[in-house]
């Protein structure tokens, strides 16, 4: 009998509490967004692209000759490494692996060239963006924000929820008035 009534009482607790928990969820107004697609969306987003695309354009060409010459030179290994002696082999190969590796660190000194541009034209625009997001929140009267993406832990939100145009919106108005002020 005691068991029973223990069972009663927390199978009442258990749905006294579901309905407090669906009631608040219910007023509760929840917004999402695609941070991909806002830079993307944006026209400072879509500046920054070009300035990132140029710099890649600027460099590509550089790594390619020397790219092909490392090709060109590895092939000629492989083909004469048999007529040639073993001094003359070890040689060519201790020159390929020298310039290989100067081609790597040339590489690595543009990645992070690159990075750093990046960083460099990208950061303003995160910032801004934030700030554009919580104003759109509360313009919206939303009291939850969550990122739309792979990565985000957020695994389904009906497409009503998604708050990425008006976003996109306030930033280039922000951008707009930021240019005007400059």
């Amino acid at each position: 009998m005691k068991v029973q009534r223990f069972f009663t009482v927390i199978l009442t607790v258990c749905l006294l509490c579901f309905s407090v928990l669906q009631a608040q969820a219910e007023g509760m107004k929840v917004g999402t967004i695609s941070i991909q697609q806002v830079i993307d969306g944006s026209k400072a987003g879509q500046e920054a692209r070009k300035v990132l695309e140029a710099k890649e354009q600027e460099l590509k060409p550089k790594f390619q000759d020397e790219q092909e010459a490392l090709k060109a030179q590895a092939k000629e290994i492989e083909k004469k490494s048999s007529v040639w002696s073993e001094e003359v082999r070890l040689n060519k190969e201790r020159e390929y692996q020298k310039k290989m590796r100067e081609y790597q660190l040339k590489v690595e000194d543009a990645q992070y060239e690159m990075k750093q541009l990046e960083k460099k034209v990208l950061d303003p625009i995160f910032k801004e963006l934030q700030s554009a997001i919580t104003d759109v929140g509360k313009r919206m009267e939303l009291q939850m924000i969550f990122e739309k993406s792979k990565s985000g832990g957020l695994l389904y939100a009906d497409d009503s929820l998604d708050i990425s145009q008006p976003v996109i919106s306030e930033m280039d108005a922000r951008m707009v008035a930021d240019a005007a002020t400059k």
